[in-house]
């Protein structure tokens, strides 16, 4: 997934691409769908380009908790500086800035596409915040059922302090 240098003019400039997951390179992600919506907003000033990405994928994930089967759409973004101004790369407040030679025609956005995409996928996934998961004795899903566990046996050795209660 590349962007063409030549003719960019001046200024804001907006491109959407509709991409699949196999040129992110994340054609084997296993809860991804296979489509992902890209916005790309590119300030050229010269020497820099400074690109906004936007990405949006859906995804089918399993609940943390109760592992039922969750619908997610996602999205991130992130910013990249290229420019050919050294000084300027070390003033930069983004961790993502590239050195760009005066003679580069096009920008490949794959690897920053991709982490974009992959720092967008959620630590946790839960079915709703109130999930009660699944019984650790007998495995039913709280949510749907009461649990089948017998009682707990009681420790003898706290018999001294339940007499105080």
């Amino acid at each position: 997934m590349k962007i063409s240098l030549v003719g960019l003019s001046e200024g804001q400039h907006t491109l959407n691409f509709v991409e699949k997951l196999a040129a992110c390179g994340l054609e084997n992600h296993p809860h991804l769908r296979d489509e992902v919506k890209i916005r790309v907003e590119v300030e050229k000033r010269v020497p820099n380009y400074i690109l906004k990405n936007l990405v949006e994928v859906d995804g089918r994930f399993a609940c943390d908790r109760c592992t039922a089967e969750v619908d997610l759409a996602l999205q991130g973004e992130s910013r990249v500086l290229y420019s050919s101004d050294k000084a300027m790369l070390e003033m930069s407040e983004t961790d993502d800035a590239h050195y760009l030679a005066a003679e580069v025609k096009e920008i490949d956005l794959t690897e920053g596409i991709r982490d974009t995409i992959l720092l967008a996928l959620p630590m946790k996934v839960l079915c709703a915040e109130s999930c009660r998961g699944l019984c650790a004795g007998c495995g039913v899903n709280l949510n749907n059922a009461s649990c089948r566990c017998a009682a707990p046996r009681s420790d003898p050795r706290w018999d001294a302090l339940r007499k105080l209660l």
